[in-house]
């Protein structure tokens, strides 16, 4: 039961990933996001009530989001099974996966608002706009130190037969440092870091796909592990 359990968690984050993807990105046609050099009025423009294509995809995102916390489940039970008795890591990485969803909730919610009312004022669409993106892209602490938990206890197992690759841990500390542009996001509004730019969103956005994948693929490997070990 453990182990369908487990599964169940883990195969959560495919549909996680690819609904937020289309919610986020295709039927808002935010890809890449619009400028944050853009005036007012083009932002008005651009998150209109009138749009119920990208409307429908903030709601999707939103709705979805909590579904990540599968995948953070089922790399804590594993990380669990290295840790043994006191899993602090663990524990670690989970609430900043909690919070983590925040960060994908709040921005859906922030631009529906926006989109509720026709006649909203031109700052409060600015204002709800910045947030949301300074949120998503920018908001990369939870992000950094969940990842920071898993490299670290990774790297803590002196098993002989790891649960996961030490790698995986290395790898884990090095997308840590790859999420640390969005830190620069609230800054900026042109270049490389602003949440348009090169290091602002695809750097950010890459790592945390890599990120995604990587981790997906050995918590599964790892579970199906588990699994024959318990049947032997």
């Amino acid at each position: 039961m453990s182990i369908r359990n487990q599964l169940i968690c883990a195969h959560s984050a495919p549909v996680w990933a690819l609904l937020t993807g289309v919610g986020f990105f295709l039927m808002t046609g935010w890809l890449p996001p619009f400028s944050p050099a853009l005036q007012i009025g083009e932002m008005r423009e651009i998150l209109t009530p009138d749009n119920a294509m990208m409307r429908a995809g903030l709601a999707l995102a939103g709705f979805i989001s909590p579904f990540f916390l599968g995948l953070a489940v089922a790399i804590g039970v594993q990380l669990r099974r290295i840790e043994g008795e006191h899993h602090v890591f663990s524990n670690l990485q989970l609430c900043c996966a909690a919070v983590g969803v925040l960060a994908l909730q709040f921005p859906s919610y922030f631009w529906l608002a926006i989109t509720y009312r026709p006649d909203i004022a031109d700052g409060v669409i600015a204002v709800f706009n910045d947030i949301s993106w300074f949120l998503l892209l920018g908001a990369a602490g939870p992000a950094i130190l969940q990842n920071l938990a898993i490299g670290i206890c990774i790297l803590s197992s002196d098993a002989p037969q790891q649960i996961y690759p030490r790698w995986l841990g290395y790898w884990n500390i090095w997308l840590a440092i790859l999420l640390a542009p969005g830190l620069v996001i609230p800054f900026v509004k042109t270049g490389p870091f602003a949440w348009n730019g090169l290091f602002g969103f695809w750097m950010v956005a890459n790592g945390f796909f890599a990120w995604f994948l990587l981790n997906y693929a050995l918590t599964l490997r790892a579970i199906y592990r588990q699994k024959n070990q318990i049947t032997r």
